[in-house]
Order: structure tokens, then sequence, then C-alpha cells
């Protein structure tokens, strides 16, 4: 009787075939982590960036502040604003910190508000992380804005601080993600920090101009990268998480899907 269940032997040009299909993707994975892996720009210790990035937000704290404070209409050509506010509706923030106090586990998310990788993350996975962990109340996430890939990032850090002052940091950070672009083309203007300001609702635009070049943000923006240099981040987005309480302790993912975060965090909040 025949055997129905033998096959036949792969040819040499399946297994040519086969082979170079492996190194394009082995050649892939070692361009994404190549892109991925950009060293922090730690320019004595990091204060020289930050203060060199006050110069950058002058222009934009010195204008526009003759408004009548809060901002009485969206921001003109941003995208994601109604869903954003309605992410994080009931939530509780405290300048840099998304969620309860007491929760029983704590991430840190250390993130370039220019970097594409930062935005994958935001706009296709923290949602999903907020309604089952934040909104509940058994995670708070803390962000740390850190610059990475140039000038731009340190602008767009002063921009999400300065926010966070008024606890609408994450509000901001997800917009941002949202309308983010080529990076190093010059688009963190002006004006496209303005209209990010101007489509969160309830955030008082004139004092967050005031608040860019501010002690406070410059101190919070001096902590995250002393965070990031005890940690050892040398690319973002990187993740810290643990118990309420405990050190902090690396977690690496190898993609931005839900599967990647759930057991680990499931485990955290029980």
């Amino acid at each position: 009787m025949e055997d129905m269940s033998s096959t036949s032997a792969p040819t040499r040009k399946e297994e040519r075939e086969r082979a170079r299909a492996e190194r394009k993707r082995k050649e892939q994975e070692a361009a994404l982590h190549a892109q991925r892996k950009r060293r922090l720009m730690y320019l004595g210790g990091g204060l020289l960036v930050l203060i060199a990035g006050v110069a950058i937000v002058i222009a934009v704290a010195s204008s526009g502040r003759s408004g009548s404070g809060t901002s009485s209409s969206s921001g003109s050509g941003v995208k994601g604003a109604a869903a954003v506010q309605a992410e994080y509706a009931g939530i509780p923030q405290k300048e840099n910190v998304l969620g309860a106090s007491n929760a029983p586990a704590t991430m840190m998310v250390f993130a370039d508000m220019q970097c594409p990788f930062c935005a994958e993350f935001e706009t296709k996975l923290f949602p999903k992380l907020v309604n089952r962990y934040v909104r509940p109340g058994k995670l708070k996430v803390i962000f740390q804005p850190i610059a990475i890939i140039g000038q731009d990032s340190v602008a767009g850090a002063r921009a999400v601080g300065s926010a966070g002052q008024q606890n609408k940091l994450f509000n901001y950070a997800s917009l941002f993600y949202l309308n983010q672009r080529q990076e190093n083309t010059g688009y963190v203007t002006d004006d496209f920090m303005t209209n990010l300001a101007k489509a969160i609702p309830g955030l008082d635009v004139a004092k967050w101009k005031a608040d860019l070049s501010s002690a406070s943000v410059t101190n919070m923006l001096s902590r995250a990268q002393t965070a990031a240099q005890t940690a050892g981040v040398n690319s973002t987005p990187t993740f810290l998480v643990a118990k309420t309480g405990k050190p902090l302790e690396r977690f690496d993912v190898t993609e931005y899907t839900p599967r990647a975060f759930y057991g680990k965090l499931d485990a955290l909040t029980k």
C-alpha cells in the first residue's frame, strides 16, 4: 500500500528561497534594533540639554499671553482630541503620574516625543492598558520625557512637562503622538505645540506657555534624565515595572501588542 503521508524533500531552489527569506527577516530585525538604539543626549549630566531647550520655548512663552487664559476653542488641525479626552476622563493625574496613588503596581515609561516607536506604543497599545489596569485602579503610570533624537525632542519634552504642571501631561503626550510627524524635520514649532495645548479642554494655555520655561519643568526633566541614567536607559520606549513600593525592574518587550504586556501586568496587579 502506498504511504499517503510521505512528502517530497524540498528542492534546492526552495531551500535557497527559504534561506534568503530568513536572512531578510534577520536583516530587518537588526535594522529595527539599530534604529531604536539611540544614545541619550547626556550633555553635562543632561542639564545642558534642558537649559538649551529653554531658549527654544521662550518665544512660545512670551507670545500670545494676552488671551483670557483657558482656551475656548480647540486647536486647528489637531486629530484625536475627543478620543484622548475620553481616554483619560475621570482618571487622576498629578504632574507625570497617571492613576490611583495606592495602585498595587507601578509602570515607569521613558519616552522621546519624536520617537516613532513611542508613538506606536502610545496610540495602539496604551489605551488598552489604561482601560484594563489604570482606570480600575490596578496600575499607576509614571511618564518620563527624555531627549534622544534631537533638539525638537527637548522642545517636545518641555511642552509635555508644562502640561504636567496642570495635571494634563498624559492628554498632551497622547495628542503629540497622534499628530507626530517625521523626526528632526523642524515640525515641533510654536504653532504645533500651542495648537495641541488648545485642543485640551480645561488646559489654561496662557499658563502653559508661561510654564514652558519654568524651573518646575526643568526640574521634572532633570529628574527624568537622572532616572534614565540610573536605569541605564539607551533607547525609547523603555519600561520599568514592579509592585508599588518595590524597586522598579526593567521590562523588555519585543512587540507592542497586548499579549506582550498582559502576562507581566496581570501578575503584578493580582
